[in-house]
């Protein structure tokens, strides 16, 4: 089970955004944390194509979904690199190649990230 920090409308009427929040500093090796982070992605594609974000948030159904990072104090360059590498990547894998066509609970999706520190 994957936590989505929140679930919000996104910019225009077409899209819905999923939010996970990746907060830092990150103390130990980067690995750990980017596979952690890679399982969360994971967690939110499944979650759209199987249906449950559109059951607990019926407005999303038929919508892109956009995956939105937002990290604080994390390695920026490290973090949006593999940011980048799984967002270019993921819809060639056998697994998620289907998941850019329409289907009854989205309508494609795309990814941001954002990099804030707090002080």
């Amino acid at each position: 089970m994957i936590t989505v920090d929140f679930v919000a409308k996104g910019d225009t009427d077409r899209d819905w955004k999923m939010v996970l929040v990746e907060q830092g500093p990150w103390l130990g090796p980067l690995e750990p944390e980017l596979r952690r982070i890679q399982e969360r992605l994971y967690g939110c594609l499944d979650a759209a194509l199987d249906g449950q974000l559109a059951e607990k948030f019926p407005e999303s159904a038929g919508k892109r979904i956009v995956i939105r990072l937002d990290c604080y104090n994390v390695p920026q360059d490290e973090v949006a690199d593999f940011y980048q590498r799984f967002s270019a990547g993921v819809f060639l894998t056998q697994a998620y190649r289907h998941a850019m066509e329409p289907s009854r609970f989205t309508n494609g999706f795309s990814f941001e990230i954002n990099f804030d520190s707090i002080h």
